[in-house]
Order: C-alpha cells, then sequence, then structure tokens
C-alpha cells in the first residue's frame, strides 16, 4: 500500500497550458473638441431707440449751423429744411440723417466728418465751402465714405468728391454753344478778375475754340464801378458806331441775326445782382448795343429782379429748368413759410440722390453714384463724372421785361458718351 502510494507520488504528468482569455481590443475614442460660440454681428453705428432693428442707412448732413457769418448760419438752416423736405417726400424708413456742424471753419469740418464716421455714415452730404470739403474729403476718403458737396471750387473734387452745385464752366458751355448755333464766331469778354471770372473767361475761351469761334476783345476790373467803368471803356470805346433812332427800331422788328462786321458779336458778363445792373448801362455808354451785340450771362443772371434793368433785355444764360425748380420751390414754402434760397435745390437734390440709392444693389458706390443716365431732381437733370463734377441740363432763356423766356429747353436724356 505504502509502495503503491510511494509510485503514484513520483509519476510525472504535462501540465496543462495556460488557459488565454481573449480581450476585446481597447478603440480609443476621439476626443470632441467643442466649437467656439460664434457671436452674432453687433449692429455698429448711430441708432435712435424709434429706429431699432431696421437695416439703417446713414446720411451725414454737414453745414456751418454756428458759424461767424449769419448769412452762412441762415443758408445752413435752409439747406437743412430742404435735406428734411426729401428725407420726407422720398426716404424709406430706414433712412437716417445726422446733422452735423462744421462751425464754417476747415478744422470743425474735419472733426464733424470723423464724428460722422463714427456713426456709421454710409455717405456725407456737404460741406458748403471748399476749405470745408477738402478737410472732411480727407476723412471720408480714408473710411470709404463718399461726399456730395456744395462748394463750386473744383479743386477739391475728385477720388469720392462729388460737387453738387453749379459750377460756371457748364454754364458757360452751354450759352457758347448754343450761341455758334446762333451764327456767334467773335466773342468778348468783360468781368471781374477773381476766381469766378476767371474760370468763365476760361471756359469761354475752350467751349469757343471747340466751335470755330474765339474771343475776339477782353477787358478784365478789380473794384468798384469807377473799376467796370474804365474796363468798359478799354474793351469798346471807339469801336462801335452808336445806332440812329431809325435803326434801332428796324432792329427791333427783326429777330436778333450776328453782324458779320461786327468786331465782337457777342459779350460775356459773369456778374449778378447790382453790379450787374450797373455793367450794363455802362456797355451801352460805350455804343455796345444789345440790338447788334447780344449779351450773355451766368447763373448768377438767374435772378427776378434782374428783369427790371433794360439794358439787360434780350441777354441769354443757361439755367436749370425753372418747371421742376418751381414744384420744388412750391413744396418748400407750404412746408417751412418761407421761400428757399437760390441753392437750398442742391441739398434736396443730394438727400433725394441718396433715398434712390439706398437699397440699390450697387449701394452708395461710386459706380451707382456715377450712373450714365444721371437722376431727375429740383433743378433738372444731373450726373457725376468719376472726375466729381456735376453734369447739367440746362434750358436757355432770354431777358423780358416780363421774366424769363425759354428759347431752348433743358434735356429729358444725356447722349451717350462715344466710345474710343
Amino acid at each position: 500500500m505504502v509502495g503503491a502510494l510511494a509510485a503514484c507520488g513520483t509519476t510525472q504528468t504535462t501540465p496543462p497550458p495556460p488557459v488565454i482569455i481573449p480581450q476585446e481590443p481597447i478603440v480609443e475614442q476621439p476626443v470632441e473638441i467643442e466649437p467656439e460660440p460664434v457671436e452674432e454681428p453687433v449692429a455698429t453705428g448711430l441708432i435712435p431707440p424709434h429706429m431699432a432693428n431696421r437695416d439703417l442707412a446713414r446720411v451725414a448732413v454737414l453745414l456751418p449751423f454756428s458759424a461767424d457769418s449769419s448769412g452762412a448760419r441762415s443758408e445752413a438752416i435752409r439747406l437743412l429744411h430742404s435735406a428734411e423736405l426729401a428725407l420726407f417726400e422720398r426716404g424709406s424708413g430706414n433712412l437716417l440723417m445726422i446733422p452735423k456742424d462744421t462751425q464754417g471753419t476747415a478744422e470743425g469740418a474735419r472733426e464733424a466728418a470723423r464724428a460722422a464716421v463714427e456713426d456709421g455714415a454710409d455717405i456725407i452730404i456737404g460741406p458748403l465751402f471748399g476749405p470745408a470739403v477738402s478737410a472732411a474729403g480727407q476723412v471720408a476718403r480714408q473710411a470709404g465714405i463718399p461726399i456730395i458737396a456744395f462748394t463750386t471750387d473744383t479743386t477739391v473734387a475728385g477720388d469720392g468728391v462729388y460737387l453738387m452745385s453749379f459750377p460756371p464752366e457748364i454754364e458757360v458751355a452751354r450759352i457758347t454753344e448754343y450761341a455758334t448755333r446762333r451764327g456767334v464766331e467773335r466773342f468778348a469778354y468783360l468781368g471781374p478778375q477773381n476766381r469766378y471770372g476767371m474760370a468763365v473767361h476760361a471756359a469761354l475761351q475752350d467751349n469757343a475754340a471747340l466751335t470755330g469761334g474765339y474771343i475776339a476783345a477782353e477787358s478784365f476790373y478789380t473794384g468798384d464801378v469807377e473799376a467796370m467803368a474804365r474796363a468798359s471803356a478799354r474793351l469798346a470805346e471807339g469801336v462801335f458806331e452808336p445806332l440812329t433812332p431809325e435803326e434801332a427800331d428796324e432792329l427791333r422788328l427783326l429777330e436778333w441775326e450776328p453782324d458779320p462786321e461786327a468786331p465782337f458779336q457777342a459779350v460775356m458778363l459773369p456778374e449778378g445782382g447790382t453790379r450787374l445792373r450797373a455793367l450794363g448801362p455802362l456797355l451801352i455808354s460805350q455804343a455796345v448795343d444789345p440790338l447788334v451785340v447780344r449779351f450773355l450771362g451766368t447763373g448768377l443772371w438767374n435772378d427776378p429782379d434782374l428783369l427790371r434793368e433794360p439794358a439787360l433785355r434780350g441777354g441769354w444764360f443757361a439755367g436749370p429748368d425753372l418747371s421742376a425748380r418751381t414744384a420744388f420751390e412750391t413744396a418748400y414754402e407750404s412746408s417751412y413759410g418761407s421761400e428757399p434760397s437760390r441753392i437750398a435745390s442742391l441739398a434736396y437734390d443730394a438727400m433725394s440722390l441718396a433715398a434712390h440709392l439706398d437699397g440699390g444693389e450697387r449701394g452708395f458706390s461710386r459706380e451707382a453714384i456715377e450712373e450714365d443716365q444721371g437722376f431727375l431732381g429740383a433743378d433738372g437733370l444731373f450726373r457725376f463724372r468719376a472726375t466729381g463734377m456735376i453734369e447739367r441740363g440746362l434750358a436757355i432763356y432770354e431777358m423780358r421785361s416780363r421774366g424769363f423766356r425759354e428759347i431752348e429747353p433743358a434735356p429729358l436724356s444725356f447722349e451717350p458718351e462715344a466710345a474710343f
């Protein structure tokens, strides 16, 4: 028994293989990165409480409300009223007007333009004076904001600054072209030797040359009526023989035609008001008779008070469509109880243009502002060129004792530009 147990105790056996329990592979789950929250765009710019939640278009109006000159302050109010009138008549509910005071200075205009940029202005209307436009334009260009200004100083135009004004150059171009079609070849100039007068002289010279004419005589002055009298004598003393009463009566019965033998057939007089009422008779005193020589003027002649001066009767000048102007004046007087100034319509047209551009596909871009077809405003047809200069459709008027007689209407559309 013992042996048997011993034998059993010494028997060698092979151990079983280890049991391997298979484990499922560990798959690492990708770490999900939480996206950063996207902030909703926050509206910037001036937002009046009553216009909240609207897609606003902001129009800053820069004018000399606190200028030292009382005349400038009064003009600023009339311009503001005209802009308001256009806003009420043509603006949508999302057009916001933001008046800014330029104080009548260049530095004030610069600060007003900066404030307009901070308020989110999409377009700027104004300022009124050349130095102010220049200063505001520097700020607006940096911000990419167009300016529709009211100055006639062409040196500040361009690169996003447009002049909504009546530059004498376009008036002279229109009346010169008309006069040459009526047979005038030889022009004369009698006017002030200031920036306005020299601009008119240059335009007369350039446009006469374009149509085969030229300036045959010229005389400048600086000063009062005595200086004007001396200049008139230099221009025409001894040049014309006085008409006899019989000759004058005969010419009055005929339609005016340029005298082919006259030393000059038309004379440009770039004055207005009392100075023009003095200049006309001074020429007649030198035997320059309107029955022989046609007196020509600029937009300064568009003044009903001048109709009382007999020496100016028969004279021609280029001006805006009076029918369109009359509608604006009626609306202005009805709203504000007073007559608008001559340039008040500029602000009306500038705000009307802003209202037209608002919501358009091109917005307030230069492409939209420089639309070739132009726009119709309170002073008729106009359009802006890339140079910042304005082009207007002007009518031709003749001075009569009872009013301005339209002798050639303003165009209703612009001719397409020729391709080169």
